[in-house]
């Protein structure tokens, strides 16, 4: 009884110990998220950064000292902000770009995806966006109007202003890698984040909950992003750069840190 008893011990502990090694072994792909501002403007979003040229020498220098740096990744793909239902487009625009027979547009999607891609011998440059429409917005100005709550939007206004202030007079004074090592802060992160949860949420609250139904579309277009994300992403991927506009970022982030397939890699360690 007691020869069975230690050989028992011996397997389960040989297979705690082969399970903690597995575990630890486990391989994670690593992911690098590129928060950056939108080159061309107008877009569809409320509050819009007003850019400089981005065609221009200067910038286009940087442009290429950025995509120089991020090539040292070695990276297996490189996502950018299309939507996943234009990948044949893309596929089209990013195959005559290799060929040297298309010209970038404005777009950060090009100038630094496609860039970057290129630089990377990539074949193929994936599309993860996807539009929800923010159904309840529509709805948020009249239940404030109702509810006496239209002072929240009054300070969501003033303070969604200047945080674009700031991002433009750094954007001004900085070159581009310094511009995206200065919104991929945390504190720039959770700056555009709070924009949703401080004020919108609040709206309705205790009655209808309008402000929250309307934080919730932008969850869920970013949940839908995340799910084209790790759809695109195979066992063999050791390293993804994600190129998408900051507000995103956030969000994105705090699902992936969730998911053990995947490594996050801050930028500012990237862009020393």
């Amino acid at each position: 009884m007691t020869f069975i008893k230690t050989i028992f011990t011996f397997l389960i502990t040989l297979l705690i110990v082969t399970t903690t090694f597995a575990q630890e072994s486990k391989h994670k792909t690593k992911i690098l998220l590129i928060g950056t501002i939108h080159f061309e403007t107008p877009h569809l979003d409320q509050f819009e950064l007003k850019t400089d040229d981005f065609l221009a020498p200067k910038r286009q220098q940087e442009l290429e000292e950025l995509t120089g740096i991020l090539k040292r990744t070695n990276a297996d793909k490189v996502m950018i902000e299309k939507p996943f239902n234009q990948q044949k487009q893309i596929d089209s625009l990013y195959n005559a770009y290799s060929q040297n027979k298309y010209k970038l547009t404005v777009s950060e999607r090009e100038q630094i995806g496609f860039r970057l891609a290129k630089k990377l011998n990539l074949k193929h440059i994936n599309c993860i966006d996807v539009f929800y429409g923010m159904k309840h917005d529509s709805l948020v100005s009249v239940t404030a109007k109702e509810k006496n709550q239209l002072y929240l939007l009054n300070e969501l206004s003033t303070t969604a202003n200047n945080f674009i202030l700031e991002i433009d007079n750094v954007s001004k004074r900085n070159s581009i890698t310094e511009i995206l090592k200065y919104i991929n802060t945390k504190e720039l992160l959770q700056k555009n984040l709070s924009l949703y949860l401080k004020y919108y949420a609040k709206i309705g609250a205790g009655e209808n909950y309008i402000g929250a139904e309307s934080v919730s579309d932008w969850y869920l277009r970013n949940l839908a992003i995340y799910a084209n994300i790790i759809t695109q992403i195979n066992a063999n991927d050791k390293y993804v750069i994600l190129i998408f506009g900051q507000g995103h970022i956030p969000i994105l982030k705090h699902l992936l840190q969730n998911n053990d397939d995947f490594e996050l890699v801050e930028l500012n360690s990237v862009l020393k």
